[in-house]
């Protein structure tokens, strides 16, 4: 076949034509394909699409994809192939072309789908019921008790008439002759949801065009049925429940998707440990006290939900929530337990079962599949094994299927022994030969196999699909076998409509008139935590990037050793940036040889305080609360990271523009910290964040004091230091402007330390940074008949008193070894009391966050500009307002 044709189709302003764009697809032999049929002839469901994906072109289609393909990297749309702490994440790969069905297929289909969903709830209700199926001998009692994931707690843990299942997820397949097969019933939780959305939302940016002229159904009243039935689960307050997404943290698979589904729906993202059990009710832990939840939107395995009757080694479960539902005072989506029937062990029984437990047979038959625990169907699979896909019949891990006709004659050997000695933990399965998709790859349409997830949730009328799915494509059909996260790519789900349907909104209607508020004290103790760290890490990567851009400034100038050189080597020494006997005079390494090493030290991750270290605890810590922050505000930090892969700039770093990336990175810091000033509400997650920030920086900028300003040249001028000192520091700190702009060229100690240190107009200044932090904790929950300032309050109190009470003359005073005495006993005095204001704070707020971390003192690294001749005269002055030039 050396072209496609569409039988009747309108190529927008031709008539019937070749078309270029898909004249050289050629489907494969012996495959179902789902845009061709047999004679080549593209299916008229397809034909508006393909006309115009051929209209559009495909250079147009390809730079399209491009941008989709970044648009998806900035938004940081990624997963993780396996729930595992040392797995990375990886991109999320979205294909140029969508998966097209018309709307009367879709809607067959979702039929059998809704049978086969009441079919999961019935088979539940009966296992944690009256056990018919088990009393009638329609299964083995091996299928259930022998399963890993059965708990006898679980028979007893519904009352009667209990609904099981509020959603249902099924992977198909589809043959050669175009029969749909079930491969994988999903009951723990929908994964895919999210990123079926997310795909929805970057090809109709992509496709726009194809869009507005070709009606495809819309996601958006499958997600607010969704909201409306978790509200009906609710056991009170169904009018305005709390509504708790519940998730396993960021390395679960699925923690892109939880937090980007609780930012649509609009439900708080909570872990296990900001949940606890208080007076038989779950209670959401806030730095304002605890909060009731009404429904947990469940995410966990179920054996991980409740470490006192379930798996006692679960670090995500609550304790005490099995008695917590038997109470009836919490509602779980979906119910404990209901992980059982997702064992293919089950399937041979399926249609039996179906026959007892619902009268009907069953009208979406799952893959042909054995069950070794029956000797008669073992000795089949053992007699046909090289035809066959071997699984573990518990699915409780993500064990891959074995594939016998690869192995070697003792690899199959060796299986044929495991199954013989343990027949029940094993089934197979008959392959099913896919169906193939049409997808973009260097240029070109070509086939790639497909796999299908399908989602359904329960509604007032029964299960309802979305009319869409998750469907993934690779060029090798085994690969779709595995998890939901193997395959090549995604391709968005269309099912075409005859008409464009309305827009909604998932916003509630409320029945009655809604009174303004303002945000409290409902901030997880977690997302307190996280936000103050993001703070404290972007704060202190920012001044890192300013520290390295003064010292290559400086020694890359034509001043072969600078008075600024000793006290910078002191500052990079401090923070393990260069090797303590760099610092040495005596010791250290001629300029350009030292400037060789500080790239390799930048991107060097074994260095704790250096940057990119730093850089990724920031954005850890990002993704831990990205329910929180802005998409903007997400996408600056995922540009952040993207800058310190050392894979970006070559093999020799040497080679790299260092000052360049800097100033694009300064560029980032700045855009992050706009963001978070103009764009977050004065809610105590910003206050947090915030916080971080000015701890952070008031550290930074003792640490510059004391390296650069304590100690004088013996015999030196206390008051008139080399510009070049000041200037560095001053750079660092980006204060530079603002003190030219005061003094001009005169540079003299005290009126430095006035601008770095007791001055409250400059934001880079000490005193202005505790001002802030004491208006923080102010602000802070407190207990309503507290009378007197807490511990926290009185350290920032301390901390302003001694800045506000320093003489900027006796601070710049020295005794006749060079030491200035004043100035050391106030930057240690910061030094004690800072680390003890963030433990304080940690202690009161921050405690359910599990995590310790100590306080890192980071040298300090300032930034600003000052004017006039008065500094001549040693007296500070502020700015008048007015502009100079």
């Amino acid at each position: 076949m050396s072209s496609n044709r569409i039988d009747g189709s309108i190529h927008p302003g031709t008539g019937a034509k070749p078309f270029s764009f898909f004249s050289e697809y050629q489907p494969l032999a012996g495959a179902y394909d789902e845009c061709c049929l047999p004679n080549g002839s593209i299916r008229k469901e397809w034909q508006p699409v393909v006309a115009r994906l051929d209209s559009m072109g495909l250079e147009e289609l390809s730079n399209r994809w491009q941008q989709a393909r970044t648009q998806i990297s900035r938004d940081g749309v990624t997963f993780n192939p396996h729930d595992s702490e040392g797995t990375v994440s990886r991109p999320w790969l979205l294909d140029a072309i969508p998966l097209v069905f018309a709307e009367s297929a879709w809607q067959s289909l979702s039929l059998k789908l809704a049978q086969r969903a009441r079919l999961m709830e019935a088979l539940l209700s009966d296992l944690f019921g009256d056990q018919r199926l088990l009393k009638e001998r329609i299964i083995p009692p091996d299928l259930v008790f022998g399963h890993p994931a059965w708990y006898p707690v679980y028979q007893q843990l519904y009352a009667s008439g209990h609904r099981f299942l509020d959603y249902y997820v099924s992977d198909l397949a589809r043959d050669t002759d175009g029969k749909w097969w079930v491969t994988g019933d999903r009951v723990k939780s929908p994964f895919g949801l999210g990123y079926s959305l997310e795909n929805r939302i970057v090809t109709s940016r992509m496709l726009s065009g194809i869009l507005r002229k070709v009606p495809v159904k819309r996601l958006a009243p499958f997600y607010a049925t969704m909201k409306e039935q978790l509200r009906q689960l609710a056991p009170r307050f169904r009018d305005n429940p709390r509504i708790v997404l519940w998730s396993k943290g960021p390395k679960s698979r699925s923690y892109f998707e939880d937090s980007y589904l609780s930012r649509y729906l609009g439900y708080t993202l909570a872990e296990g440990g900001d949940l606890a059990i208080r007076g038989e009710s779950v209670q959401l832990k806030t730095l304002g006290g605890l909060l009731p939840v009404e429904v947990l939107f469940r995410r966990l395995d179920d054996d991980d939900c409740d470490p006192i009757e379930l798996n006692p080694g679960s670090e995500h479960g609550v304790p005490g929530l099995l008695e917590t539902i038997r109470s009836g005072k919490i509602a779980v989506t979906n119910s404990i337990g209901s992980r059982l029937i997702e064992s293919p062990a089950f399937v041979p029984y399926l249609p039996a079962i179906s026959r007892f437990l619902l009268s009907e047979d069953l009208q979406l038959p799952s893959v042909p599949t054995w069950w070794c625990g029956e000797s008669s169907a073992m000795e089949h699979v053992l007699r046909n094994l090289d035809t066959m896909i071997v699984r573990p019949a518990f699915r409780t891990t993500d064990e891959p299927p074995l594939h016998s006709s690869g192995m070697s004659a003792q690899q199959r050997n060796e299986l044929e022994q495991k199954i013989r000695a343990e027949p029940t933990s094993y089934v197979a399965q008959s392959p099913v030969h896919r169906s193939t998709a049409p997808v973009l790859v260097d240029g070109k349409v070509v086939p790639w196999y497909l796999a299908l997830r399908a989602f359904l949730i329960h509604s007032d009328s029964g299960f309802r699909s979305l009319p869409g799915g998750l469907a993934r494509v690779s060029p090798q059909s085994e690969n779709l076998n595995f998890t939901m996260t193997s395959g090549e790519r995604t391709q968005d789900v269309w099912i075409l409509t005859q008409h464009h349907e309305p827009e909604i909104s998932l916003l509630d209607a409320p029945t009655t008139m809604v009174q303004p508020r303002r945000s409290g004290s409902e901030l997880p103790s977690r997302v307190a935590d996280n936000m103050f760290w993001l703070g404290r890490y972007i704060e202190r990567a920012e001044q890192t990037c300013r520290l390295f851009r003064t010292v290559f400034e400086s020694f890359e100038s034509e001043l072969p050793d600078g008075p600024e050189h000793q006290p910078l080597l002191r500052s990079l020494a401090e923070h393990g940036h260069i090797e303590p006997d760099h610092a040495v005079p005596e010791l250290r390494r001629m300029s350009t040889e030292l400037i060789d090493l500080l790239p390799e030290s930048l991107f060097d991750l074994q260095r704790p305080m250096g940057l990119r270290s730093t850089i990724a605890s920031a954005t850890y810590n990002a993704v831990r609360v990205r329910d929180r922050i802005s998409p903007d505000m997400w996408r600056t930090i995922d540009r952040i990271k993207e800058r310190m892969k050392p894979e970006t700039y070559g093999k020799d770093l040497r080679d790299l523009d260092v000052m360049d990336m800097l100033d694009r990175m300064l560029a980032d810091f700045a855009a992050f910290s706009g963001l978070a000033a103009e764009s977050m509400t004065r809610t105590l997650a910003w206050r947090f964040l915030d916080l971080g920030q000015r701890l952070e920086r008031t550290a930074q900028i003792n640490g510059l004091i004391k390296n650069f300003f304590c100690q004088v040249t013996p015999g030196g001028d206390p008051v008139v230091v080399d510009p070049a000192v000041i200037e560095t520091v001053l750079k660092i700190t980006n204060s530079l402007m603002t003190y030219r702009s005061r003094y001009l060229a005169t540079y003299q100690i005290p009126v430095v330390l006035d601008l770095l240190i007791t001055d409250s107009t400059n934001p880079r200044s000490i005193l202005f940074q505790i001002q802030q932090i004491n208006q923080h904790l102010d602000a802070m929950p407190h207990g309503e008949t507290q009378a007197m300032l807490n511990s926290e309050q009185r350290h920032g109190l301390a901390m302003a008193n001694a800045v506000r009470l320093a003489d900027i003359f006796e601070l710049s005073e020295a005794d006749a070894s060079g030491r200035r005495l004043q100035l050391q006993k106030l930057t240690k005095r910061l030094d004690d009391q800072l680390p003890r204001l963030s433990d304080e704070l940690s202690g009161r707020f921050l405690i359910h966050a599990g995590l310790t971390r100590h306080f890192a003192m980071s040298n300090p690294h300032l930034h600003r500009v000052s004017n006039s001749t008065q500094a001549a005269s040693g007296n500070p002055r502020r700015d008048s307002g007015k502009s100079t030039r």
